[in-house]
């Protein structure tokens, strides 16, 4: 099979050689498998090349040089995984600018996609597919810091931000920066078979059962808007989320009349001033959870609910996970010794 992994300016180095490594793996395991291993008439299953838009190396975001071994223009692979996009999360304004760069990069995908090729994209590289216009139709997911501004470039796209991967048949998107070791066991599995996937896993240590994002998602609230009226109410929220106060408490504070508020902040924001507030209580609560020994009881209560059952219910919603489970898993605080006992 080939494969034919794209690398563009200011991609993630580890997207690239951790692709590259994980494939020549698999390669070593189908070896093994087929009892060939050892014997050099052997092909390898996957035949994997890196190209660059220009056939010249190109500079990773961490600094590395990633250098291409095949001609751009002279491959005709079965399936094109795009690296990372970083600047998607970091160029802030200067995203349209960056992206301009690739044009001859979007049509050389639409050729491979129209001749049949499957392509994948791992974190930001949903980005460049984007571009090219082959998502049209799809529901796809991206790195969550990345989703407002993917949000905004294309709103006619349906993103869902909560998956890990999706797999749309011809168009295979993977978000969060280390998922590419998740789409590359993906396609692994696609197109190998589970048992070299899990041959490959075993070897790489890899834990196939991570399926969302949601509980590494961080909420920032959205303010790269215009609005000012609805940027004073959010700051205003983020300082006194855990008060008890009305929607148009706060739409009086902004200047507004209720209604008039509501549809300025969802326009503004993506959400509506309860979501809004219920996410940044969750936020609040994720943070003393990973900082603080206090009950989840008694976190809860500081944020401003009395219903301990409801907020439950609303964070293992927004994160996918319970309280305890969240803590377990993020938490870098160890309970104090407070004594000890020594036998004489």
């Amino acid at each position: 099979m080939k494969i034919v992994l794209l690398a563009l300016p200011h991609c993630a180095a580890a997207s690239v050689h951790g692709i590259l490594d994980i494939f020549t793996t698999a390669n070593y395991c189908h070896a093994r498998l087929s009892g060939a291993a050892g014997k050099r008439s052997l092909e390898p299953f996957f035949n994997i090349n890196v190209v660059t838009q220009n056939d010249q190396p190109v500079t990773a975001y961490n600094g590395m040089a990633i250098a291409p071994n095949a001609a751009f223009e002279e491959v005709e692979p079965d399936l094109i995984i795009v690296a990372s996009a970083i600047e998607a999360i970091t160029a802030g304004a200067a995203l349209p600018q960056h992206l301009a760069q690739f044009r001859q990069a979007y049509t050389w995908l639409q050729a491979h996609a129209r001749r049949g090729a499957v392509i994948a994209s791992a974190c930001t590289g949903s980005f460049v597919l984007a571009e090219a216009g082959l998502l049209e139709g799809k529901t796809v997911t991206t790195h969550w810091r990345a989703a407002e501004h993917f949000r905004q470039r294309y709103p006619e796209i349906r993103l869902d931000i909560d998956r890990l991967l999706i797999d749309s048949g011809d168009i295979i998107c993977a978000g969060g920066a280390t998922a590419y070791i998740d789409l590359s066991f993906h396609l692994i599995e696609r197109f190998a078979g589970q048992g070299l996937a899990s041959a490959v896993s075993k070897l790489h240590l890899f834990d196939s059962k991570r399926q969302q994002q949601t509980p590494y998602i961080t909420f920032y609230g959205y303010k790269s808007h215009k609005d000012d009226a609805v940027k004073k109410a959010q700051e205003w929220m983020e300082s006194h989320y855990a008060e008890h106060f009305s929607v148009d408490d706060v739409a009086a504070l902004a200047g507004l009349g209720g209604r008039t508020f509501k549809r300025r902040f969802k326009e503004a924001t993506g959400e509506n001033p309860i979501n809004y507030l219920q996410q940044l209580r969750v936020e609040a609560v994720k943070h003393q959870l990973e900082t603080t020994l206090k009950s989840s009881n008694e976190i809860i209560w500081e944020v401003g609910y009395e219903d301990i059952s409801s907020f439950r219910r609303l964070f293992k919603r927004a994160t996918g996970c319970t309280m305890e489970q969240y803590r377990k898993r993020f938490s870098y605080v160890t309970p104090a010794i407070t004594s000890y006992s020594f036998n004489s």
